[in-house]
């Protein structure tokens, strides 16, 4: 049985990126929650990080993916910029990935991207760094950073609750497709 840590980027006294009435943190937590109810509809055993607004060090987030033995750790975040004419999604991997851990990345990648795409907003990108959670977490770990908080565009996308639900529908099934849960 597959199984799937999710990763709702910040909580608590985190808030992450914050523009106006937008948090990071509140963003991340509702496609977590959407991504993680999608997933299991495939058959995964799915656990979060967070389930609400609370603070989760993250030793304790890596810990939960290495103690429960994990198949999949995803990272969800949303960016931010000075420039406001910043925007569009990007994911991460370590430096020192493994291959699987890239095979993952290009699937949930690709699947974002193109659902994204329909809405104008750039793929900016297959990128790597030497982030805690995935330096730390022992199965292949991706971080997302879905869209800029701190561009309008990016921002009314992230307002509109069906625009992340089907970005949420997307990153399930890529995980779902790229472990063979589903066609």
């Amino acid at each position: 049985m597959l199984r799937v840590v999710i990763d709702p980027g910040h909580g608590g006294n985190d808030p992450g990126a914050v523009c106006g009435d937008l948090r990071e943190a509140d963003l991340t937590l509702a496609l977590a929650l959407e991504t993680a109810r999608a997933l299991g509809g495939y058959g995964a055993v799915v656990y979060l990080t967070r389930e609400d607004d609370r603070d989760v060090p993250l030793a304790a987030r890596v810990a939960l993916a290495n103690e429960r033995a994990a198949d999949l750790y995803l990272s969800i975040h949303c960016n931010a910029a000075q420039n406001p004419h910043a925007r569009g999604f990007e994911s991460y991997v370590h430096p020192a990935a493994r291959p699987c851990t890239h095979a993952f990345r290009s699937a949930v990648h690709a699947a974002a991207a193109s659902y994204l795409a329909q809405y104008g907003v750039p793929d900016r990108g297959r990128l790597r760094a030497d982030f805690y959670v995935l330096r730390r977490t022992a199965c292949p770990a991706v971080l997302l950073e879905c869209l800029f908080i701190t561009n309008a565009a990016d921002a009314a996308l992230l307002r509109d609750p069906c625009v992340r639900a089907g970005l949420a529908y997307t990153l399930a099934r890529a995980v779902a497709r790229a472990t063979g849960l589903a066609d």
